[in-house]
C-alpha cells in the first residue's frame, strides 16, 4: 500500500500524465459538431427554434464569428427585397433585429412549438409599440415576417435606443459588466476561446473577494473551469432569458442541493461602481456543484471545449481511485497532507540536481572560452539559486493539490514571497558571474573599450534585475501597478526635479561610452583630480590618484568638464638642459651632441622622426645643451624606465668622451699648463661626428645588444 501511495504522489508533480488527460477525442468533437449542424437545419420548423437559432447565431456574430451570419439570415423572410439588394440589406436587418430582441428579457422555452395558425407574435415590446412577428410560409419554415417586423426595424431601433439611453447614463454601474446577461456573454465568450486564452477574462466575471489577491488567480482558474463544466451539463444558456436590466435583482441560474449559481451586483473594492458578477457564494459552492454534475452528459447542442486544470484532474483522480484518503484531518484531506510531504522532499532533491547541472554548465562555458572562473562569485550565485529552485518546485507542486482557500493563502503566499525574493537575489548574483565572463573575454582583447564597457553592462543588468524583480513581486501579490504608475505621473514633476542629478549622471555615463574620452587605466586630469581611471559606473567615475587615494566624480560633470587624457598620448615628451663645463672644446660638444642623437636613434622606445639635441644656452656656470625628444610608451612606469635608461646612457657617453658636467658652484683650482687636459681630440668635424657615433653605438650595443633588443613594458 505504501509503495502504491508513493508512486501516486510522484505522479502528482508531473505537468502532464495520460491518467489525467481529458477524455474528449477528435472524432467525438466532429460528431458533436455534425449533430449541432444537423440541429441547426431543423431549428426553423417552429417559432421557438427559429428564435433560438437567430439569437444563438447572432451572439456568435457579435462575438466575432461573422461567417455564421448566413444561418441567421435563414430565419428572415427576405423575398420581398429585390434580389440585388439582399446581400447588403440582409445583414443590416439581422443586426437591427438582434439589437431589438437583445433589449428584452423573455424565455425562449415559453414560445410554443406547435401552432394551429400561421402567425406568432413574441410577447415583448407591445407596451412600447414594437411588434415582433413570425410567419409560417408555404415551405413549412417559420421566419420573421417582413411586412409587420423587418420593414419597421429602423423605427423600432429608435424606440429601443431611447429606452436604453436612461440606463446607459447610470454612472454607478460598470460599463463592461453592466448586466447579468452581459456578464454571462463575456464569460461564455472567454471560455470558448481555444487553448485557454480567455481564462483571465473569465476570472474577471467572478467575485473573488473572499480570497486573498495573491492566490485569486490560481483559485479563479480552477473555478471558471468548474463553472463552465457545470453549465454545460445543466442547460443550454439562452442569453435572452437573462435579465439585461442594470438595476434588477440577482439572477439565479441554478439552484441545487450542492449549491447555487447566482449573478448579482458586486461593489468593486477599488472604486465605487458596481459590477454584475458570479456571486462569492457561487464561487464557494462550485467544487460541490462540480462534483454533483461532472458525471452527467453534456446538454444537447453544447460542444464543450473547457480544459479542466491539472489540480482539478488530480482531485478527481484521487476521489475516484483512493476514496480512503479523502478523510479530512486538520484543515486538509489525508492525500493532500501526503502530497505536501512528497513535494517538500522532491523539492530538496530538485534543488540539488538543478545546482549541480548549473555549476557544470558554467564550468563548461568558461572552460570552452578559456576564461577563469571567479569561485567566490559562483558561490554567491549558487546559494540563492538553491533556495529559489526549492521554493519554485514547492510553488508548482502546491498549485496541483487544490488546497482550500485558507491553507492555500498561508502556504502559497509564503512560498511565493521566498521564491520571488530569492529569484531577484539569484538574478542579481548571476550578473556577477556574467560580468566575470565578460571581463575575461575583454582581457583577451587589445582594445580597452570593452574593459570600460563591461562594468557598465554589469551594473545596468543588476539595475534591470532589481526593477523587474520588484515588478515581478508586485505582480505575484496582485499589486495594481497601473495605479502606482498613475500616481507617479501625478507627481512626475516633483520626481523629475528630485531625480535630475541621477538622470544627468546617466547621460554622463552615456557620454563616456559614445565619445570615449578615456579608457580604463588611462592617466587623466579632470578638474583638480589627477590619476588613473579605475572604473566607470552609471552614476560616477572613480580615479585612483598617484598617492593611492580614490576620487569619485559624478558622471554629470563629465559632460562639461575639460578632460586631459595623458593615457591617450602617442608619445611622451622628454625635455631638459644638460649643463657642461665652459672649458669643453666645441669638437667635444659636437661629439657629445651627436652621441646623444645616436642614443635617441638607437633606443627602441624613442621617436626617430623628430628630436632636438643642440647647444642652446650660455648659462652662468655652464654651457646648456637642449635635449628635446619623445618616447613611445604605453604607461608612466615604462616612460620613467626608458627616461632613466636614456639619461644613464648619456652619463656613460659623457664619461667616455671626457665631457664634464658643470656644477652651479664656484671652484678655485690650479692647473699645470704643461699637462694637457684633453687628449685624443678629433682633428676634424667629420672625425668628431664619426667618433661620437662609434662611441654611442658601442654604448647601446653593450647594454641592449647588436641589434638592440626592445625591452617589454613594465608589468607588476
Amino acid at each position: 500500500m505504501k509503495k502504491r501511495l508513493i508512486i501516486v504522489f510522484f505522479a502528482l508533480v508531473c505537468l502532464y500524465n495520460p491518467v489525467f488527460a481529458e477524455p474528449a477525442s477528435g472524432s467525438a468533437a466532429q460528431s458533436a459538431e455534425a449533430t449541432a449542424t444537423e440541429a441547426l437545419q431543423l431549428r426553423i420548423e417552429n417559432p421557438r427554434d427559429a428564435v433560438r437559432t437567430f439569437m444563438s447565431v447572432m451572439n456568435d456574430v457579435k462575438n466575432g464569428n461573422a461567417d455564421h451570419i448566413d444561418s441567421a439570415l435563414e430565419t428572415l423572410y427576405l423575398d420581398e427585397i429585390p434580389e440585388e439588394n439582399r446581400h447588403s440589406r440582409g445583414p443590416e436587418l439581422a443586426a437591427q433585429l438582434f439589437k431589438i430582441l437583445n433589449h428584452f428579457t423573455f424565455k425562449i422555452d415559453a414560445i410554443p412549438v406547435e401552432l394551429s395558425g400561421r402567425t406568432y407574435v413574441l410577447p415583448v415590446g407591445k407596451e412600447i409599440g414594437i411588434e415582433i412577428a413570425l410567419y409560417r410560409y408555404d415551405s413549412g419554415d417559420w421566419k420573421f415576417n417582413y411586412s409587420k417586423t423587418l420593414s419597421r426595424l429602423t423605427e423600432y431601433v429608435e424606440i429601443v435606443e431611447k429606452s436604453q439611453k436612461t440606463q446607459q447614463e447610470d454612472s454607478t454601474i460598470d460599463p463592461v459588466y453592466f448586466s447579468a446577461r452581459e456578464t454571462m456573454r463575456l464569460f461564455l465568450l472567454a471560455m470558448n476561446l481555444e487553448g485557454g486564452g480567455g481564462t483571465s477574462e473569465a476570472i474577471a466575471t467572478l467575485d473573488l473577494s473572499r480570497f486573498e489577491r495573491a492566490v485569486s488567480r490560481e483559485i479563479g482558474s480552477e473555478r471558471v473551469a468548474m463553472l463552465k463544466s457545470v453549465l454545460d451539463r445543466y442547460k443550454y444558456i439562452d442569453l435572452v432569458e437573462l435579465s439585461n436590466d442594470r438595476q434588477g435583482p440577482p439572477v439565479v441560474l441554478l439552484s441545487h442541493a450542492a449549491g447555487r449559481i447566482v449573478i448579482e451586483k458586486v461593489k468593486n473594492v477599488d472604486s465605487s461602481i458596481e459590477s454584475w458578477k458570479f456571486s462569492a457564494q457561487t464561487v464557494a459552492d462550485l467544487p460541490s456543484l462540480y462534483d454533483a454534475f461532472k458525471d452527467k452528459p453534456l446538454v444537447d447542442g453544447v460542444v464543450s471545449n473547457v480544459e479542466v486544470p491539472m489540480s482539478v484532474r488530480i482531485r478527481d483522480y484521487m476521489r475516484h481511485n483512493f476514496p480512503a484518503l479523502l478523510h479530512q484531518n486538520f484543515l486538509l484531506e489525508n492525500w493532500q497532507w501526503l502530497g505536501l510531504f512528497c513535494i517538500a522532499f522532491l523539492g530538496l532533491g530538485f534543488s540539488r540536481v538543478s545546482t549541480h547541472i548549473l555549476q557544470n554548465l558554467i564550468r563548461v562555458l568558461f572552460t570552452s572560452e578559456e576564461v577563469s572562473i571567479d569561485a567566490a562569485a559562483q558561490d554567491r550565485f549558487m546559494k540563492p539559486i538553491s533556495i529559489a529552485a526549492t521554493t519554485l518546485f514547492w510553488w508548482l507542486g502546491l498549485s496541483l493539490l487544490g488546497l482550500p482557500g485558507d491553507a492555500r493563502v498561508i502556504l502559497l503566499v509564503s512560498v511565493k514571497l521566498v521564491s520571488a525574493l530569492t529569484g531577484v537575489w539569484a538574478g542579481y548574483r548571476m550578473m556577477d558571474v556574467v560580468g566575470n565572463f565578460l571581463q575575461g573575454k575583454a582581457e583577451k582583447t587589445a582594445n580597452k573599450f570593452d574593459d570600460l564597457l563591461v562594468p557598465l553592462i554589469t551594473r545596468a543588468l543588476k539595475t534591470m534585475v532589481i526593477v523587474f524583480g520588484l515588478i515581478f513581486v508586485a505582480d505575484i501579490f496582485a499589486v495594481d501597478i497601473d495605479k502606482i504608475l498613475a500616481g507617479l505621473g501625478l507627481g512626475g514633476l516633483a520626481f523629475a526635479l528630485a531625480a535630475k542629478d541621477t538622470i544627468a549622471n546617466v547621460f554622463g555615463s552615456l557620454t563616456v561610452l559614445i565619445d570615449r574620452p578615456f579608457q580604463i587605466g588611462d592617466w587623466v586630469t579632470i578638474g583638480s583630480a589627477d590619476g588613473t581611471v579605475e572604473s566607470v559606473g552609471i552614476r560616477s567615475t572613480r580615479i585612483r590618484t598617484f598617492y593611492n587615494s580614490l576620487i569619485t566624480i559624478p558622471n554629470s560633470e563629465l559632460i562639461t568638464a575639460h578632460i586631459d587624457n595623458y593615457g591617450a598620448r602617442q608619445f611622451r615628451r622628454i625635455t631638459t638642459t644638460i649643463g657642461v663645463a665652459y672649458d669643453t672644446p666645441p669638437e667635444k660638444i659636437d661629439s657629445f651632441c651627436e652621441g646623444i642623437r645616436e642614443l635617441i636613434r638607437k633606443h627602441p622606445y624613442t621617436r626617430k622622426d623628430f628630436y632636438i639635441v643642440s647647444l642652446n644656452d650660455f648659462a652662468a656656470t655652464s654651457l646648456g645643451i637642449l635635449l628635446y625628444c619623445f618616447v613611445k610608451t604605453p604607461d608612466w612606469t615604462t616612460e620613467l624606465r626608458e627616461k632613466h635608461r636614456l639619461f644613464a646612457d648619456i652619463i656613460r657617453l659623457a664619461e667616455t668622451l671626457k665631457v664634464e658636467f658643470a656644477f652651479p658652484t664656484q671652484t678655485l683650482y690650479l692647473r699645470n699648463q704643461e699637462t694637457p687636459v684633453h687628449d685624443n681630440v678629433p682633428v676634424s668635424e667629420l672625425a668628431a661626428i664619426s667618433k661620437g657615433q662609434q662611441v654611442a653605438s658601442e654604448i647601446v650595443y653593450n647594454s641592449l645588444g647588436n641589434p638592440p633588443v626592445v625591452p617589454p613594458p613594465v608589468t607588476f
